[in-house]
């Protein structure tokens, strides 16, 4: 599996689309557990990402592409969504600087970079219902043979079926259970475009 800088443009330019197309399911899932604003932030986030990558034709490199993704989505998704999904790029920026590909363990790497940077920036873990439950088993699925597109599958289902620890969805307890994150959500639409582009 490899990941190259026009691979990952690719991958964004679809998550954009994808986000798009969802949008209303992300917000109406943040309305039950949130405050109803995940879809129109992570719209408005990626709608800015694709403008930036369109006006651009070409990258130096992962570390370029990463850190402009990171930056915007910083500057223009809202709530805590825009410092957790902009963290994920700015930490892919740190490892993957001067690479125009990556593979094997400097893929994985920079996932685990992101990973962790997500947990420090959102002081979570793993098990509480938010995005690092499904970016975390992603994450080691780069060192199995496990599918990834299984991986993220069998991660939204389980996600699912835990009680919200984090955030404003941290409020409703035992009533979170059964209902989907949606930052989990959005985070399987984004890896879902990856692992496409990893699988060739």
């Amino acid at each position: 599996m490899k990941l190259t800088t026009e691979g990952l443009k690719t991958a964004l330019l679809k998550t954009a689309d994808q986000i798009e197309k969802q949008k209303d399911e992300l917000t109406d899932l943040d309305r039950e557990i949130g405050d109803g604003d995940h879809g129109i932030n992570m719209s408005r986030g990626f709608t800015a990402v694709k403008k930036e990558l369109e006006d651009k034709d070409s990258f130096a490199d992962l570390g370029e592409l990463s850190k402009l993704v990171g930056m915007t989505l910083i500057k223009t998704v809202g709530g805590a969504s825009g410092p957790l999904f902009g963290t994920v790029f700015v930490k892919f920026a740190t490892k993957w600087n001067g690479k125009s590909s990556v593979e094997g363990d400097v893929l994985y790497d920079g996932f685990k970079e992101a990973a962790d940077g997500v947990a420090a920036r959102g002081k979570s873990k793993a098990g509480q219902k938010t995005m690092l439950d499904v970016f975390e088993p992603f994450t080691e699925a780069l060192k199995s043979d496990e599918p990834l597109e299984t991986v993220i599958e069998n991660a939204l289902a389980d996600t699912k079926e835990l009680k919200a620890e984090k955030g404003r969805a941290s409020y409703f307890g035992d009533a979170s259970k059964g209902l989907q994150d949606p930052g989990a959500l959005s985070s399987s639409i984004l890896l879902r475009q990856i692992a496409e582009v990893l699988n060739g």
